[in-house]
Formats: structure tokens, C-alpha cells, sequence
């Protein structure tokens, strides 16, 4: 699927490493009702939760990761009119709604969406959607907030992601300057004012023919521009090895939903000039999505304000 043009403008982005447990499972009582929830949910699938130590090894929920970014990121007094929360792996706690829960706490209240079940590719399907909920009008607000979640009280059949992090991008549909939030002591902000220029998914795309694919498309997207940066997944790196690597970054191991998004913010932040194309491509080889995006920088405002 290809979106042959968009007006969705990176306004700015907040991301941070969580460590520590959810704040909800230091309670024992409520740590008890949600280990008795999984066991309910995992056990038809055979997955059994282990009794005694090892349990306090807990992560952080969901919410927890995004209400954090949620509340550095958007001032009061600017409305969000979607938010999308991505992910690949459940939540700590899945029996809240958060997607809606995050709807409350979020300035506008805004229509909220949770995608899952899409592995790396979630980020770009709430791109997706925010593009198609857009006003052709303009002055549309849209928050995708992705998170890794690190820690589940199972084994699964894929990696756990190697730290608990999340990434939260803010968007309008219109070239307009944010506003800038609120203090950030823990400069967990970043301005990176952009406006992305293609978003695409193939779908059903075999392991062995990803790398031509890719590389056809990256090809077309920079139209020869030899000032074009590349960020790759690592996925797509480790299925297309002969990949080109003059401009490209590839992002680090372990963080299938926000590695990608939270090195775009490094390239799109990278140099003084901040100039030229930059490009993301990353591929999922059990789903056998491959997504591209690009992206075009724009000024910063440095006036004061």
C-alpha cells in the first residue's frame, strides 16, 4: 500500500529509556489479580507463569511509558485531535483499555486507536491512519506513541526487546511551528520539525525478495540525491547484507517497534545543515511487511518567543 503524497508535518518528538517496575505492580494485591488474569489468558496456549522467584522482575505498563512522554510532549493548551498507540508485545497489564485510558489524560481528548499484532510494522500502520484521518482541510493533530515493552512473565517464541522504551511524534497536517512545551528537565524532547513525504507498505513479502525490493526503492525514493540518509531496521539489514552503508544508520538490535523511530530522531536532528532526504526502510521477516517512509527536513524556528 503507498500513500502517493501526505501533509503530515513532525512537529516534535519525546522519547525515553524506562527502567524500574510498573507503579501499579508494586501493590501485591493488584500484582496478584493481574499474575491470576495472565494465567487465564495464557494457559488455553500453553504457556505456563512461573511460581516464586523471578516474579519481581516486572515491567512497565504501556500506559505508564506513554503518559510520561504524553505529558513532556503536548502542552495543555494544544488539543490533539488522534492519538495511536503502537506496540508488538502485550501489556503488563492487559486488562486496561489503554489506548482510551491514554484518550483521558491527553490534552483534546482525541479519538484514540491501539494497532498491534504488526510487529515492526505497527508504527507505520498508525501513520497510515493518521493520514487517512486527516482533514483535507488542514490543522489535524495526530500523537503516535510507540513503546517496547521488555519484561512479560513468559517465555515467547521471538526476543524480548532489550530495554523498555518508548518513542511519542507529534504531527500536524499543516506547516505550522509548535509550540514549545513546557520545560523538560530530563531532555527527553527532541525538536525535530520534518515533513514526511512517502509512506509505504508491501505486504506478504518473501525473505528472499525483500532485498531487491528494497534497494529498487530506496533507489527511486532518493532520485539520485547523493545527500540522502537511510535508516534501516535491523531486520531488513541482517535479510539484505549486501545493503548500501555510505549514509545509511542502522538501528540498534532489540527494539523491534521503536528503534527505528527513536534513530530517525538522531538523523533527522544530526549535522548543522539538518538538509537532505531521509529515508526509512525496515522489513519483518515473520509478517513479511516492508515499510518505507521519507521524510524531508525542515527549519527550526529559533526565534523567541
Amino acid at each position: 500500500m503507498a500513500v502517493p503524497s501526505t501533509d503530515l508535518h513532525l512537529i516534535r518528538a519525546a522519547r525515553r529509556v524506562f527502567t524500574g517496575p510498573s507503579t501499579l505492580l508494586d501493590d501485591p494485591k493488584q500484582r496478584a489479580r493481574s499474575a491470576r488474569y495472565l494465567v487465564d489468558l495464557a494457559h488455553p496456549y500453553g504457556l505456563e507463569l512461573p511460581d516464586g522467584p523471578g516474579q519481581e522482575a516486572l515491567g512497565r505498563s504501556h500506559a505508564e511509558m506513554a503518559e510520561a512522554l504524553i505529558g513532556v510532549l503536548v502542552p495543555p493548551h494544544e488539543p490533539v485531535d488522534l492519538l495511536v498507540l503502537a506496540f508488538a508485545r502485550h501489556d503488563v497489564l492487559p486488562g486496561r483499555a489503554t489506548a482510551t485510558y491514554l484518550s483521558h489524560l491527553c490534552p483534546g481528548t482525541p479519538l484514540s486507536f491501539a494497532v498491534c499484532d504488526q510487529g515492526p510494522a505497527a508504527v507505520v500502520s498508525g501513520l497510515r491512519l493518521a493520514h487517512a484521518y486527516a482533514s483535507p482541510d488542514g490543522g489535524t493533530t495526530a500523537l503516535l506513541i510507540g513503546v517496547d515493552q521488555a519484561v512479560l512473565p513468559y517465555r515467547t517464541p521471538t526476543p524480548a526487546p532489550a530495554r523498555q522504551q518508548a518513542v511519542a511524534m507529534l504531527y500536524r497536517t499543516a506547516p505550522v511551528a509548535g509550540t514549545e512545551p513546557g520545560p523538560d528537565p530530563a531532555g527527553d524532547v527532541v525538536p525535530a520539525p520534518a515533513r514526511m513525504t512517502v509512506l509505504r507498505q508491501h505486504p506478504d513479502v518473501a525473505a528472499g525478495d525483500v532485498a531487491a525490493l528494497a534497494g529498487s526503492e530506496l533507489a527511486a525514493l532518493s532520485a539520485g540525491r547523493p545527500d540522502t540518509r537511510v535508516v534501516l531496521g535491523v531486520d531488513l539489514a541482517a535479510a539484505w547484507p549486501a545493503h548500501p552503508t555510505g549514509g545509511v544508520t542502522v538501528a540498534p538490535p532489540g527494539q523491534p517497534v521503536t528503534g527505528p523511530w527513536w534513530t530517525l530522531l538522531d538523523v533527522l536532528t544530526a549535522g548543522p545543515a539538518r538538509s537532505g532526504p531521509v529515508l526509512t526502510a525496515d522489513y519483518d521477516p515473520d509478517l513479511r511487511y516492508l515499510c518505507l517512509t521519507g521524510w524531508e527536513t525542515t527549519p527550526v524556528d529559533t526565534r523567541p518567543r
